[in-house]
């Protein structure tokens, strides 16, 4: 049987996609591969994007109302950066200036919760196998589980799979990568750790960001991020991890007041194409392979890591880009730079241009006009953007 909203993929774009459509009154199906909804947004890390950098909250509605209900089980805070440290961004301190930090199973479990109050339909450990189509309107889904193949009819659909394998079924025009080679941004392999003390490690391996807490007591007591440098440890790495060392020059560390470390952002996995059954299978056994062994090697090595141990790797590797999707509108850096607006904007962006190492050894590059936006204000995002062309019944979110 048919829905009027088919959503596939539920992580932080396909979650406020389908909450709207179910209280908008239409029957909503959102299609998950995984066994939870959440996604991107279990991994750990802060959530960037609810405010610009001048600490302006830019997104409300149903994002900013997940974080809300995450506060009231003390299970979510607001980070501020008070502007000292080494500057990350051309010409300013303020790298991200105020953000928020979550704690991954209390994400998936208000998620679903409020999923499951709008009337949500929900199918979990779902691949989206093909798509309906009718001349060029996508008329539904094939999805397939342990039950097999079924086909579901759908009066609209809407792609947050993050991949846009909905809209490159369909036959929705695309580029991949970087313009002039398909050059992708490297993937990466995030993972946690018990028994860190952060107190020990080495001053010369760590920068210690100096962010303020808006939070319960536990939070602000317990909060706290840095980034763990490598280069002291470069010729032992090489030596014993032959095959990861030139990718491993530094990974940030964050502490969400649980006793819990979450690791690994700029560990760099390149040459991948996470869009690829094949890419991805390499990436996911690369990249744990990389966290078993970089975890040895922290615990022989670095002071502070030797009563560390690997508690998990995240739900799946990190990715930075594959498709990207040709819609109605094409945003572009001087837009983004320029902080501008349209007059079919439906959401605003405040972070910075965040462009990592295509060779993987790079941790970052610098576009030719920085990569703060404008006055450290926010852009807009035409829903044109969310529009595939060549194809109707379809949008892309995420």
């Amino acid at each position: 049987k048919g829905c009027e909203v088919v959503v596939a993929g539920g992580g932080p774009a396909g979650i406020p996609a389908a909450l709207a459509a179910a209280r908008a009154g239409v029957r909503t199906l959102l299609v998950e591969r995984h066994g939870c909804a959440g996604g991107n947004a279990t991994m750990g890390f802060p959530l960037h994007g609810f405010f610009n950098n001048r600490e302006e909250r830019i997104v409300a509605g149903i994002p900013w109302e997940l974080v809300e209900r995450l506060k009231t089980r003390d299970a979510a805070a607001e980070v501020r950066n008070v502007g000292v440290g080494e500057p990350r961004g051309r010409g300013s301190l303020k790298f991200n200036a105020r953000f928020v930090v979550s704690r991954p199973e209390a994400f998936k479990a208000v998620a679903l919760e409020m999923l499951r109050e709008a009337g949500v339909e929900i199918m979990l450990h779902t691949w989206v196998a093909d798509v309906l189509l009718e001349n060029r309107r996508v008329a539904g889904l094939v999805v397939e589980n342990k039950s097999g193949r079924t086909a579901i009819p759908a009066g609209a659909v809407v792609d947050c799979t993050g991949d846009g394998d909905v809209a490159a079924r369909a036959g929705a025009p695309f580029e991949r990568g970087r313009q002039g080679d398909e050059g992708l941004q490297p993937l990466t392999p995030l993972f946690t750790l018990s028994g860190v003390e952060m107190e020990r490690i080495e001053l010369a391996s760590r920068i210690v960001w100096p962010y303020e807490v808006v939070g319960s007591e536990a939070w602000r007591a317990g909060c706290r991020g840095s980034t763990i440098r490598l280069e002291p440890w470069s010729r032992l790495l090489q030596a014993e991890l032959p095959e990861f060392a030139p990718l491993l020059k530094q990974f940030n560390v964050w502490e969400l007041a649980d006793g819990i470390a979450y690791c690994g952002n700029m560990l760099h996995l390149p040459g991948l194409d996470a869009s690829r059954g094949d890419h991805l299978s390499q990436a996911e056994t690369a990249g744990r392979r990389m966290v078993w062994q970089l975890v040895d090697f922290l615990r022989r090595h670095v002071a502070g890591f030797e009563n560390a141990h690997l508690v998990a790797t995240a739900i799946q590797v990190g990715i930075r880009e594959t498709r990207r999707i040709l819609g109605g509108y094409y945003l572009t850096y001087d837009d983004v730079v320029e902080a501008r607006r349209f007059p079919d904007t439906i959401a605003l962006c405040g972070y910075r241009v965040d462009i990592h190492g295509y060779d993987g050894g790079t941790v970052y590059n610098e576009p030719a006009r920085g990569t703060q936006v404008k006055d450290y204000g926010s852009y807009g995002m035409p829903y044109r953007c969310l529009v595939p062309r060549e194809v109707e019944g379809l949008l892309v979110a995420g």
